[in-house]
């Protein structure tokens, strides 16, 4: 319980709670430079949280196999060099070739390029005529593209795409992953400040027994009061000091919760000090919690800005694509190709002239079952997660909703908790001028005392309960504050 203030003592702790307040919010520069000792911030713990909280890490980690995932996928567009040589030195048409072929597949509806080299050397019967080359060998380049099936898409592009659709998945969720720690370690922060907070009300709670017992010592000694009522305030003072080791403990396991997020710069977690205890909670913003507008705009923001939800998105993407790549399989397959070919050696030699060929190859399935349940399984999987990403998008709403009925409620309750305790420390006070004037008792005044206690205790949950929401109230549109 905390004695009544002066009028004058209003002005300077309204200024303090708005220097608190300004602290809580300021840039994590200003937090980083304070010294050990001071009180500890709001920033100062989202800056340890970003930098060295192990989730995070993880979701760093994630993010860098994805990418990979990315550079494997591109390999598949590397070019690919391809050397052969056969010989056949003894027979009925003893020769030698040589062949070197360059390959390189493109994004480009699926189409292939290709260039190479190769000579011959020996007889070759008419039969294989094409193996021959003139003296210096030939030279030829090429390129072949699918016209149907795996045109639009192929197994080769499908992969590029998830992996480029996995990196910004691994993005979206290493910004889920910082959030939800951001959330979770302003939390605990604010209840470690609230821990703090209890600990001052019991604390002076304890302290008006102790100057009571003192005044009552005298009182017993003068015989103004029989020794009973001295060992009735002892017995309350016994109790109040074992509220205090409860707050005391509630201090530290709240230290202990908090040192998770609260981590030096190898990463170890930090339990962090009494000494920096903030010595407020700043007031409730004054805002239009839970007016309609406001929740429209604020459920909007969530859905551009939720990290989950580009997740989804990106999940959602590469069903599409084995979707879109199942379906293709189920085209006929038509390559077109076409090469130009040329000799080189000295006059005389068979091949002299500029070859160009032309190739058409069809491959029509007839069943295709195979394909056909691919593209039934991909379709199924796609449905079942949109409804599953509608679902969340409701969640979301909702969650916006809710954070904002709990600001606003909390507001009220901060309000009506403060009216309380104003009047149960104006009681608390009569009271206790007329025990010292005899017209009444300690059970009386312990039992105003109590109620006073109570009040404030009450007035502290409102404002964890505000703070709290405050902080989830960030996380729940997105941003990481």
């Amino acid at each position: 319980m905390r004695p009544q203030r002066a009028p004058g003592q209003a002005g300077a702790t309204l200024l303090l709670f708005w220097l608190v307040l300004l602290g809580l919010t300021t840039g994590s520069a200003v937090a980083r430079s304070s010294p050990q000792d001071s009180t500890l911030l709001l920033p100062e713990v989202m800056d340890s949280i970003r930098q060295a909280y192990p989730l995070i890490m993880a979701a760093l980690a994630e993010k860098r196999s994805a990418q990979g995932e990315l550079q494997a996928a591109r390999g598949g567009f590397d070019p690919m060099l391809r050397v052969r040589g056969d010989a056949s030195p003894i027979g009925a048409y003893p020769n030698g070739r040589f062949d070197l072929v360059l390959e390189q597949p493109t994004p480009l509806w699926g189409a292939s390029a290709f260039a190479g080299y190769r000579v011959s050397v020996g007889e070759f019967p008419d039969y294989d005529g094409k193996l021959v080359t003139n003296q210096y060998g030939e030279l030829r380049a090429g390129v072949a593209v699918p016209l149907l099936r795996n045109g639009p898409i192929d197994r080769r592009r499908a992969t590029l795409q998830r992996a480029e659709s996995s990196l910004r998945l691994a993005d979206a969720s290493l910004g889920e992953a910082r959030l939800l720690a951001l959330r979770s370690g302003g939390i605990r922060y604010i209840d470690w400040v609230g821990a703090g907070l209890r600990r001052q009300i019991v604390q002076s709670l304890l302290n008006l027994a102790k100057t009571r017992d003192e005044a009552l010592s005298v009182r017993v000694q003068r015989g103004d009061i029989p020794a009973i009522e001295r060992i009735d305030n002892q017995r309350a003072l016994w109790q109040r000091q074992g509220l205090l080791v409860s707050a005391q403990r509630g201090i530290e396991l709240a230290a202990l919760e908090l040192s998770l997020f609260l981590r030096d710069e190898g990463g170890q977690p930090v339990v962090v000090r009494e000494v920096r205890l903030p010595t407020l909670l700043p007031p409730p913003e004054r805002s239009d919690f839970g007016a309609p507008e406001r929740v429209a705009t604020d459920q909007k923001t969530a859905q551009e800005s939720r990290p989950e939800l580009r997740r989804l998105a990106q999940q959602r993407r590469q069903l599409e694509i084995d979707r879109d790549l199942a379906k293709n399989q189920l085209w006929p397959s038509a390559d077109l190709s076409a090469s130009v070919s040329q000799d080189f050696g000295p006059p005389g030699y068979p091949r002299d002239k500029t070859v160009l060929d032309f190739s058409l190859s069809l491959d029509i399935p007839t069943l295709n079952r195979a394909a056909r349940g691919r593209l039934a399984q991909a379709e199924a999987a796609l449905q079942k997660f949109v409804a599953q990403q509608r679902l969340i998008v409701d969640r979301v709403n909702l969650e916006v909703a809710d954070v904002h009925s709990q600001l606003a409620q909390a507001v009220r309750r901060i309000e009506l908790a403060q009216r309380e305790h104003d009047v149960a420390v104006q009681v608390e006070s009569a009271e206790r001028a007329k025990f010292e004037l005899g017209e009444s008792t300690l059970l009386q005044v312990n039992l105003r005392e109590q109620a006073t206690f109570d009040a404030a205790l009450r007035r502290i949950d409102a404002l964890v309960e505000y703070h709290r929401a405050k902080v989830a109230y960030e996380a729940i549109l997105g941003r990481e504050g």
